[in-house]
C-alpha cells in the first residue's frame, strides 16, 4: 500500500481494514474540531476552527476503566455507518451556578431530538411500609454519563435482574430490601420516570453506547458453528450494518446528515443555551493505482458535542479499496474549491476474485 496524505487543515488518521465481504480498505478519517460558540445566544455566522487539530480516535475511549465506566468517544475503525452519529459529552449545568434540585436537558441536531430530566441525588427511603423517593439533593452541575441513567443490574440475575440496555446505570434491584437507601437515576426520560422500585423505564442518555449493549449487540449477526465453518474471520451474512452506529436512541441520522443542520442545546452550559448551524464540509479522497485513478466523497458519520470543553467536531470518513489486483500508490485527501463537484460516497463493495479473508474490525 502506498502513502495516504492529507493536505486538509484538519485532523487526519487511516486503518487498515476489511469490509463486509473481506475485501481489504484502509478507513481514511477526518475530525474536523470547531469552537463551540458563545451560550446564551444564537450563532448566525461560521464556526471557528479551533487552533488545535488532533486525529480522530480509532480506539474507544472510556471516561475511566473500561469495566466500570462508559463510553467517551467510540473508536472510529468502523468500515461503513449508515447514518450521522451525534454524540454529546458534557454536564448538565444549574443555570447562572445556582443550586437546582431538577432541570431539563434538550438537545436537537437535524432530525435528531432528545430531552432529559435530570434530578439530584434521591435514594428509596421507607415509609409507611412503602418505599418512596427522597427530595432530590440540590446540584450545580451533573454530569451526563450512563452511570447516572437507569440500569444497573447482576447478569447472572437474568432478564429481570438485569438492563441490557444499560448495565452500568443505576436503579434497577433485585427486591425492596435491596433498594431501600440505594440511589435512584439522576438522568431520566420525563415521559417515563421512575415511579416504583420495580418500574422498567427505557434508559436516556446522550453518550456512545457500547458494543455490547442492546439494542446495538442485537444488529451484530449470528456467529454459530456455520459462521465459523464457513465465513469467520469475516463479519456474518446477516450483520445489519446499524451495529455500526453507536449514538443515543433517538441520535442517529439516517440518511446521514449533509452539514448545514440547525444544532439546539439547553441545560449544558450555566450560561445559558446554543444555537447554531453544523459547518458544510466539501472532502475528498484522490486514490492512484496502477492504471487508473479513483475519486470519493468523505462522509460526515458523527458529530460529537463537548460542551464542557467549547468544542464541536465533525468526523468525515471513506474507505480506500485495495485488493482488486491494481497497486495502490498514493492517496490524498484535500478539501474542494467551491467550484468542484463532490465526488460520489463510495459504499461497500462486492469482493474482489482471490481476495484472500481478513480479521475484520469494529
Amino acid at each position: 500500500m502506498g502513502p495516504i496524505e492529507n493536505l486538509s487543515p484538519y485532523g487526519f488518521a487511516c486503518l487498515p481494514n476489511v469490509d463486509r465481504h473481506g475485501q481489504e480498505i484502509v478507513v481514511v478519517a477526518v475530525a474536523a474540531h470547531f469552537e463551540l460558540p458563545r451560550p446564551g445566544r444564537v450563532h448566525r455566522g461560521p464556526l471557528v476552527r479551533c487552533e488545535q487539530q488532533p486525529p480522530p480516535h480509532f480506539d474507544d475511549v472510556y471516561w475511566g476503566d473500561p469495566a466500570t465506566t462508559s463510553l467517551r468517544y467510540e473508536g472510529q475503525s468502523a468500515y461503513s455507518r449508515p447514518g450521522t452519529d451525534v454524540y454529546l459529552s458534557g454536564s448538565a449545568h444549574a443555570p447562572n451556578g445556582r443550586p437546582v434540585r431538577q432541570l431539563n436537558v434538550d438537545l436537537g441536531v437535524g432530525p435528531c431530538r432528545v430531552r432529559a430530566r435530570v434530578t439530584g441525588d434521591r435514594v428509596w427511603v421507607s415509609a409507611g411500609g412503602t418505599l418512596r423517593a427522597s427530595p432530590p439533593a440540590p446540584f450545580v452541575r451533573m454530569p451526563l454519563v450512563w452511570e447516572r441513567a437507569y440500569g444497573g443490574g447482576d447478569i447472572d440475575a437474568g432478564p429481570r435482574g438485569y438492563e441490557a440496555r444499560n448495565p452500568l446505570g443505576v436503579g434497577l434491584y433485585a427486591s425492596v430490601e435491596a433498594a431501600t437507601n440505594a440511589a435512584l437515576p439522576n438522568i431520566e426520560d420525563p415521559r417515563t420516570p421512575v415511579g416504583e422500585p420495580g418500574s422498567r423505564p427505557r434508559p436516556i442518555g446522550f453518550g456512545p453506547v457500547a458494543r455490547h449493549w442492546l439494542p446495538r449487540a442485537s444488529f451484530a449477526g449470528t456467529y454459530d458453528d456455520h459462521w465459523k465453518r464457513s465465513r469467520a474471520p469475516l463479519w456474518p451474512d446477516d450483520l445489519d450494518e446499524r451495529f455500526f452506529l453507536a449514538a443515543a436512541p433517538g441520535l442517529s441520522a439516517i440518511p446521514h446528515l449533509q452539514g448545514g443542520e440547525s444544532v439546539v442545546m439547553s441545560g449544558v452550559h450555566p450560561e445559558g443555551g446554543f444555537g447554531f448551524v453544523l459547518p458544510t464540509l466539501r472532502l475528498s479522497c484522490k486514490s492512484a493505482f496502477r492504471g487508473g485513478v479513483e475519486r470519493v466523497g468523505l462522509r460526515f458519520d458523527a458529530l460529537i458535542l463537548e460542551p464542557d470543553e467549547g468544542r464541536v467536531s465533525l468526523i468525515l470518513r471513506a474507505n480506500v479499496q485495495l485488493g482488486r489486483g491494481a497497486e495502490h500508490r498514493h492517496s490524498l485527501v484535500r478539501a474542494l474549491e467551491a467550484w468542484e463537484p463532490m465526488p460520489p460516497i463510495a459504499q461497500a463493495q462486492a469482493p474482489a476474485r482471490n481476495v484472500k479473508p481478513r480479521e475484520a474490525r469494529s
